[in-house]
């Protein structure tokens, strides 16, 4: 609605920012400098709403599209220090609420209504034969202790649909399908221009279908399932049904966008000139621009997150909340919150099994990697993550760790911003750095009596093996906790293992971490340890380690209670 009003004002010679304002949650009273001529008002700003919200609504499916009714009024103002007040405001939101007027927009179908008081009616639209003063209804007003009369002047007549072409007359084979598009959306595109960019759409081979149509739904957007959609038409015609974001670009638009800018030859020229015709006549051209620079380009090889967030209610510690985020686009973060339920701790690997097969329902058509990540408190660190599998309804669950990258990452380090300068300035060491003498063994006698948190201000370290499996709480008086310790001098990697003797957990990781680029390719090489035949170990032993891998980059922001709904 502000945009609307600020696009409508500047239109009109006025500046929006210089108005005093008072919000009133659906609407707002709006104060125009002194100085600006009522003429002005009556001529140029009914009709520049109404084209900015007509511009507005043309992107918006019909349950999103915006109406206004907007009154008229002059006279003395006050701020007594709560708001604006007087008899000129009063008047003003009086004849906003006249049943007459409300009732008689309802059924016009009309996107705004206009309420001229009697008294600015008078003084001003009367008075002119340019501001179409017979155009104004008069109608009664009864409101309150306001009982008067008012002027309304609907406008804004319904957009036309485009009509279905008819089965007796015959069409040309292109325009045939245009029988079924029944998108609101669709019909602002004029029929000549669905016809091309369906010929074009329908043969192209779009690399990464599904990062794209991610990408156009912006994150706040979950990622719909994209069954059928196998080719830049289908995409298109399923974007058409998503409301522009708050840049006002509709997201088939931003999907062509990135089509044109991804693909080759004249199917994507053809598009861009289309593009660059619909900012025009939608004057999205800045915001498209402000598109182009702000987001990143779509990865070679794209990797996929899910993060699943267990932590336990504190009135019932049998049971816990499960929250999780699903990142459909690998450039993207952080993703909308996908869910979140409270559940028995003893069905936590069931419901995560649920959860997984959800996020492949949406991810069937990627053909990219995915990490699985347990977002975990210090209560429930030793969760057998590493342990858990999928698909337990077929009889024959599957291991997580076959198909995903897993980790575990720190609830506490989450929350605790004041712990994450340290934890970006480690993070940052390491990818500069990623050799595997980087890596602390706790436990270890060449660093003698000196505590654990000492060692680890030393900036040369960015990872710690455990010479135990932590506690589920820090022991008070037992001295410095590796895992805290870790955790607040920003190292992203802590491993440790259940039950391994510490000189075959030095062997595993030595050959985990042998690879050129070190710890950068710990979680891939962690992952290739769970092939019996890529590794020289016992697979019990490979499968077991816990790896937290804690990258200060994809944080959620977890400032707001979750509700859950209980299951």
């Amino acid at each position: 609605m502000y945009d609307v009003l600020k696009t409508a004002f500047a239109e009109c010679d006025v500046d929006f920012d210089s108005c005093a304002r008072g919000d009133r949650g659906d609407g707002a009273l709006i104060l125009l400098p002194l100085g600006t001529a009522k003429s002005l008002v009556a001529d140029r700003l009914p009709d520049r709403i109404t084209v900015a919200l007509r511009r507005y609504n043309h992107t918006r499916t019909p349950q999103a599209q915006i109406r206004l009714r907007v009154s008229l009024n002059s006279g003395e103002v006050l701020n007594d220090g709560n708001g604006w007040v007087g008899e000129a405001v009063d008047t003003a939101f009086r004849i906003l609420d006249a049943q007459r007027a409300k009732d008689a927009f309802a059924e016009s179908g009309r996107m705004v209504a206009f309420i001229s008081s009697e008294r600015f009616f008078a003084d001003v639209i009367e008075r002119d034969p340019g501001l179409l003063p017979e155009s104004y209804t008069p109608i009664p007003v009864s409101v309150k202790t306001f009982t008067g009369t008012a002027y309304l002047r609907l406008l804004g007549e319904p957009a036309a649909l485009i009509s279905k072409p008819s089965a007796v007359v015959p069409e040309p084979l292109d325009a045939l399908f245009l029988a079924d598009v029944n998108s609101a959306v669709l019909d602002v595109i004029p029929r000549k221009d669905l016809a091309g960019l369906h010929h074009h759409l329908t043969q192209m081979d779009v690399p990464h279908l599904a990062v794209m149509v991610s990408r156009a739904l912006g994150p706040a957007v979950p990622l719909p399932r994209l069954e059928g959609i196998t080719d830049a038409w289908s995409a298109f015609h399923l974007l058409t049904d998503f409301n522009a974001g708050p840049d006002g670009i509709p997201p088939a638009i931003t999907f062509l966008r990135l089509l044109a800018e991804n693909a080759e030859g004249e199917p994507s020229a053809m598009i861009a000139d289309w593009i660059a015709d619909q900012a025009r006549s939608l004057r999205l051209g800045p915001a498209l621009g402000r598109q182009r620079n702000n987001r990143p380009p779509i990865p070679e090889c794209p990797h996929l997150h899910l993060m699943i967030m267990l932590e336990p209610v504190s009135a019932d510690p049998t049971r816990c909340t499960l929250a999780f985020w699903r990142q459909d686009d690998p450039e993207v973060w952080p993703p909308a919150l996908g869910g979140v339920c409270e559940i028995g701790i003893d069905e936590v690997e069931f419901r995560v099994d649920d959860v997984i097969l959800e996020t492949e329902g949406v991810w069937a058509a990627q053909s990219v990697s995915a990490s699985v990540e347990f977002l975990l408190p210090r209560t429930l660190i030793n969760l057998p993550v590493q342990r858990w599998a999928k698909e337990h309804e077929t009889g024959q669950p599957l291991p997580l760790r076959y198909g995903y990258r897993l980790g575990i990452r720190s609830l506490e380090r989450m929350r605790a911003r004041h712990w994450h300068r340290a934890w970006h300035v480690r993070w940052d060491s390491m990818v500069k750095d990623p050799s595997a003498d980087r890596l602390h063994y706790s436990g270890g006698t060449e660093f003698g009596a000196h505590p654990i948190d000492e060692i680890l201000s030393d900036d040369h370290w960015v990872g710690l093996v455990l010479e135990k499996p932590p506690s589920s709480q820090a022991e008070p008086g037992a001295g410095p906790d590796g895992l805290t310790c870790a955790l607040r001098s920003g190292l992203p990697v802590v491993l440790w293992h259940p039950d391994a003797k510490p000189e075959d957990l030095r062997e595993l990781l030595d050959w985990v971490l042998a690879a050129e680029s070190g710890f950068i390719e710990l979680p891939d090489r962690r992952k290739l340890a769970n092939s019996g035949a890529a590794v020289p170990f016992k697979n019990s032993l490979a499968h077991d380690l816990v790896v937290m891998w804690d990258d200060p980059h994809r944080v959620i922001v977890l400032d707001q209670p979750l509700i859950p709904s209980r299951q």
